[in-house]
């Protein structure tokens, strides 16, 4: 996967989370960077709780065994699934390629998820 997911139109991606609307290009060049301004921490701290919201609910949508979490590496590979996908994405009503960006950033930039 590319490091900027682009939609079917070749834009980037448009993530909205109530008031907050997050582009993918953005979050990802203010995630690598070391030193961020303070509107740049704020909006990437509130895209890493709505991103960690979603893929709690992400994980446990398709977890087999709902008293015994999933570690990411198993969420992923459960994604691979297209089946499962299209599953998570109508039941939060987001695109598949949000589904996959969202586990995707967690991954890489949420260190206490395992």
């Amino acid at each position: 996967m590319s490091s900027t997911l682009r939609n079917e139109r070749g834009g980037t991606m448009q993530i909205t989370d109530g008031t907050w609307t997050f582009d993918s290009e953005t979050i990802d060049e203010a995630a690598k960077k070391l030193q961020r301004d303070e509107q740049e921490r704020e909006m990437l701290n509130a895209f890493a709780r709505y991103a960690y919201l979603r893929y709690k609910q992400i994980r446990d949508c398709i977890n087999p065994r709902k008293c015994k979490y999933m570690r990411i590496d198993q969420v992923r590979e459960q994604l691979k699934s297209a089946a499962k996908l299209r599953k998570v994405s109508s039941r939060f009503n987001i695109s598949e390629e949000e589904v996959l960006y969202i586990v995707e950033f967690v991954k890489k930039y949420l260190k206490y998820v395992k």
